[in-house]
């Protein structure tokens, strides 16, 4: 696929990208809060839910989501430089529950339905030939009174497809386009540096992770934690593994309503 030759191609320009995570706060008013919320149930193709994570998507265009909305991409161009603006992926999202360790990049199913899109209309100019992952951003739409929510950003990043990890065999992910991980490989540092698979899963305790067994976690170590508020917005590394976490003392029942997208940079 031209994606992954991409991405192995101009590895190194990837790699000089990254950064640690942080959070820019207050970068939504409540309007615009209000403007994407709604978008979700006003221009939903179809709905996706998942028993097993107690997920329910709204599935919209991120690229129509963001023609139809040009503030956002002057709001982003303006948090953190030029991206490609016509390759945005990611997903609406309400749930109730944590969510495992994964990294959110365009999935193989999307590099194939572009690739195929191309070959049916000669007109098409296929997007995931041209593009190399850089950003993602995750944040809240709504939350439940007093609601806890936290992710934790790991030190290792992983260069390629949308992928879930899972060793232990805890979830099949049938209905998800993600890659399902049983062999951890391919981690890398911040400066691009080669990480081990597995280690004595630094950070991890049951109550912190409840969704995430210890050897799941092995491999992993953490690298920050931030509380999800509505009108912030976390940027990381659309190469760096995250996952839900659940911090001591902190509300265990809630709901949430959220975005993740990912930024790409044309090449």
């Amino acid at each position: 696929m031209s994606y992954l030759i991409n991405c192995e191609k101009y590895r190194q320009d990837i790699i000089d990208r990254f950064e640690p995570a942080y959070v820019m706060e207050k970068f939504f008013s409540d309007n615009e809060i209000q403007i994407l919320m709604d978008y979700q149930f006003q221009n939903a193709k179809r709905v996706k839910a998942r028993s097993t994570s107690c997920n329910i998507q709204s599935v919209v265009s991120m690229q129509r989501l963001f023609r139809d909305n040009p503030w956002l991409t002057d709001k982003f161009t303006e948090a953190f430089g030029e991206f490609d603006d016509d390759s945005q992926t990611g997903n609406y999202y309400i749930t109730n529950q944590l969510h495992d360790a994964h990294v959110d990049l365009i999935s193989e199913e999307e590099v194939l339905e572009d690739q195929k899109t191309c070959e049916e209309d000669p007109t098409w100019v296929a997007v995931t030939n041209t593009i190399v992952p850089w950003k993602s951003v995750v944040f809240p739409l709504f939350l439940s009174y007093e609601a806890d929510c936290y992710t934790a950003f790991m030190h290792q990043r992983r260069i390629g497809y949308a992928t879930t990890f899972d060793r232990d065999y805890l979830t099949d992910q049938g209905d998800s386009s993600y890659t399902l991980s049983r062999n951890y490989e391919g981690f890398i540092d911040i400066d691009g540096n080669p990480m081990p698979s597995t280690n004595d899963s630094p950070g991890w305790t049951e109550e912190k992770y409840p969704l995430i067994s210890k050897n799941n976690f092995s491999g992993f170590s953490e690298e920050a934690i931030f509380r999800q508020v509505t009108g912030d917005v976390i940027v990381f590394d659309a190469c760096q593994i995250h996952a839900s976490c659940q911090l001591p003392n902190s509300e265990d029942r809630w709901m949430k309503n959220g975005m993740n997208i990912q930024f790409y940079k044309s090449v």
